[in-house]
């Protein structure tokens, strides 16, 4: 008797539309070769309810089958994988430089040829940046944390070998962490610049010291005309870094109040400019020092330059990707409006169906709105199809899909992604709009955390997230950040609420519940 297909939930998205949807699972689909030689994982099939996907499944046996090849790939054959990770750097800088040569066109006075020809190649470029090396960068840790479980256990063997004694976390931390500055961080240094401007100068210290944000906004007419412009370009050039895939991006207010709650709290600005820029320098000078102290060989330090290799490109790529929407933002409006649809109605529709619509100046309003309430895109290899509403439900309920069951636990366990140890109450933070219940000591639980989240997570004593492996996006900012991180969990935000109060152990990956 033929076994039935197991359908396996791989992640889920908040915020998130078709738009971006269907083409990531098209380059999930159709990248794998440029790895394997070959098609592995043949079948995918995409949730969605309104902004929300809430789970992505894929056949358990390609899954394992991709995540076990990829591994022995890495194992095996590091300068391939190595070589691979240089070419998807390539392929994301070009996307990042085609976005920024779409900013500040006037798509209004657009032919409809040319919104199609940039939207297609600005689709186009997305799927091949994020596909190119998607089974290492992606897969390799998305099941279990197959990748940091090896990479943990090798840690573990070195320090055991050599009989130093050396925490283990620290050590793992250390040599996975890239010699790169994400985004974030050199956002950071340009926005603490912009403060000591600020600080430097009598007038607008005062005005950002004891106005509220829309009266500094109003006052900033009056200040030294340099730091009113470095106050703009900033908030113009890094405006985009929460929009993910539907916005909203930063508004001016939001960099007034940050840069006016800074002053208030008396930070050293040269201090925090300093540590920060120099994130690299002591990341290289510690890495240095473990590797000749722990005897590090050579093979080893390539698994481990592979592994912050992993990381860097994770976090630039999404970085592009979420620039290309915020750029991508006024065509979809534009084609909305020749359409006569929302910009809501357009994210719902397939990215091949946006040429054939403009070009007929028509797409059945009906069909995303019926998209928008509920629907399920399903590919298998070449073969694409959206079901929505009764359609998807009936669909999906002929799928045999893998349950996992949640008892009431005492104990969370989960992988290291920053060390330490701390307690405080669960927040429980998915989106943006939830981080106003964040209060600072507080432990934030999440499913994934995206730099939308990121101010939430300053204010955190401790991160745990049901995502994991080493290589997401909360295990890069809880080190940037010295914050105690859990990751992995896959349980986290359905045992625990908010108000909870817990232990977190990121030393050994347990989070512990106190009554």
């Amino acid at each position: 008797m033929k076994k039935a297909k197991i359908w396996r939930k791989n992640f889920e998205i908040s915020n998130t539309h078709l738009l971006m949807g269907i083409p990531a699972i098209d380059d999930m689909v159709n990248y794998q070769h440029i790895t394997f030689g070959r098609t592995i994982i043949k079948e995918i099939v995409w949730v969605q309810e309104d902004y929300n996907n809430p789970a992505t499944y894929m056949l358990r046996q390609e899954l394992r089958e991709l995540i076990e090849k990829s591994l022995k790939l890495v194992l095996d054959k590091p300068e391939k994988i190595k070589k691979i990770h240089q070419e998807a750097l390539k392929h994301n800088f070009r996307y990042l430089n085609h976005s920024k040569s779409l900013l500040k066109k006037n798509w209004a006075k657009a032919a409809d040829s040319r919104i199609i020809k940039s939207f297609d190649k600005s689709i186009e470029l997305f799927m091949i940046g994020h596909g190119y090396a998607l089974p290492t960068t992606w897969f390799i840790d998305s099941d279990g944390e197959d990748f940091s479980k090896i990479l943990i256990k090798k840690v573990e063997d070195i320090i055991k070998a050599e009989k130093i004694n050396i925490s283990m976390p620290e050590v793992f931390s250390v040599l996975t962490t890239p010699e790169k500055l994400s985004f974030g961080a050199r956002e950071e240094i340009e926005s603490l610049k912009v403060l000591r401007l600020i600080n430097s100068d009598v007038k607008a210290k005062k005005l950002f010291l004891n106005s509220s944000a829309e009266k500094i906004e109003s006052g900033l007419k009056t200040i030294n005309s340099e730091i009113r412009r470095k106050i703009i370009s900033h908030y113009k050039k890094w405006r985009w870094l929460p929009y993910t895939y539907i916005g909203p991006a930063y508004d001016l207010d939001y960099y007034l109040e940050v840069w006016s709650g800074l002053l208030k709290e008396k930070i050293n600005i040269n201090k925090q400019i300093k540590e920060t820029a120099n994130q690299v320098k002591e990341t290289k000078k510690r890495k240095k020092e473990i590797i000749k102290k722990l005897r590090i060989n050579k093979d080893d330090k390539i698994l481990f330059d592979i592994a912050a290799e992993i990381i860097y490109i994770k976090s630039f790529r999404k970085d592009c990707w979420y620039f290309g929407f915020y750029v991508l933002e006024p065509i979809l409006k534009e084609i909305a409006k020749r359409l006569h649809l929302t910009l809501k109605q357009v994210r719902f529709m397939d990215w091949k169906e946006i040429g054939p619509a403009l070009r007929r100046r028509s797409f059945p309003v009906d069909i995303s709105n019926k998209r928008i309430k509920f629907c399920v895109f399903h590919q298998k290899n070449k073969v694409r199809k959206i079901y929505h509403t009764n359609q998807a439900k009936k669909f999906l309920a002929g799928l045999n899909l893998e349950k996992e069951a949640i008892k009431k636990i005492k104990e969370i366990s989960g992988t290291v992604a920053s060390p330490g140890k701390t307690s405080g109450r669960v927040k429980i933070i998915n989106t943006p709009e939830e981080m106003g219940k964040m209060e600072k000591g507080d432990i934030m639980v999440a499913h994934t955390t995206y730099p939308a989240l990121v101010p939430a997570m300053r204010k955190a004593n401790g991160i745990i997230t049901d995502d994991g492996g080493v290589t997401c996006h909360a295990a890069i900012v809880a080190r940037e950040l010295k914050t105690p991180c859990v990751v992995g969990t896959k349980i986290a935000t359905r045992a625990l609420k908010d108000g909870d109060r817990v232990e977190v152990d990121a030393d050994k990956g347990i989070v512990k519940i106190i009554k």
